[in-house]
C-alpha cells in the first residue's frame, strides 16, 4: 500500500503553514531525514504561496495537495483554481523549488505543480514522527 496524504484548503493565506507542516509531517513519516524534511518544507511552501497568491478566479479560490511515497520517492501535487501563468521569467520561488527538489513540473498552465524528492541515502538518522 502506498502512503498517501490528501487535503483541500480554502485560499486563505493562513492555510499555507498548515499545509506546509502537514506535508513535512508526511515526509517525516516516510523516513526522510531532518535536512530533507526542511528542504521539502521550504520548496513546498513556495508552491503553496503561489497557489494562494495566483490560484483564484472570480468563482473559486483554494488549493489542494496530494502526497504519495513509493519506491523511495515522495511526490507532491499542489493544485489551484487559478488561470495559470507563464514560465518565461522564473521567479526566485521557482528557482528555489528546482534547487531543493529532484523534479519540479508545471502542468495545466501552472495550476498544477508536481514536486518530487528522492530519499537520499544518508548517515543521518530519519526523524521520528
Amino acid at each position: 500500500m502506498t502512503p498517501t496524504y490528501r487535503a483541500a484548503f480554502s485560499g486563505d493565506r493562513r492555510n499555507v503553514p498548515l499545509a506546509r507542516n502537514a506535508i513535512a509531517s508526511f515526509a517525516r513519516i516516510c523516513g526522510f531525514t531532518r535536512a530533507e524534511v526542511e528542504d521539502i518544507r521550504l520548496a513546498v511552501g513556495e508552491a503553496l504561496n503561489n497557489a494562494v497568491e495566483h490560484g483564484h478566479t472570480d468563482r473559486a479560490s483554494g488549493f489542494s495537495v496530494l502526497c504519495t511515497f513509493a519506491d523511495g520517492e515522495m511526490t507532491i501535487d499542489v493544485r489551484d483554481s487559478g488561470g495559470g501563468f507563464t514560465q518565461d521569467h522564473p521567479g526566485f520561488g521557482m528557482l528555489l523549488m528546482r534547487r531543493l527538489m529532484d523534479s519540479v513540473r508545471y502542468e495545466r498552465g501552472g495550476t498544477r505543480v508536481r514536486l518530487s524528492r528522492r530519499h537520499a541515502i544518508s548517515e543521518e538518522e530519519p526523524v521520528k514522527a
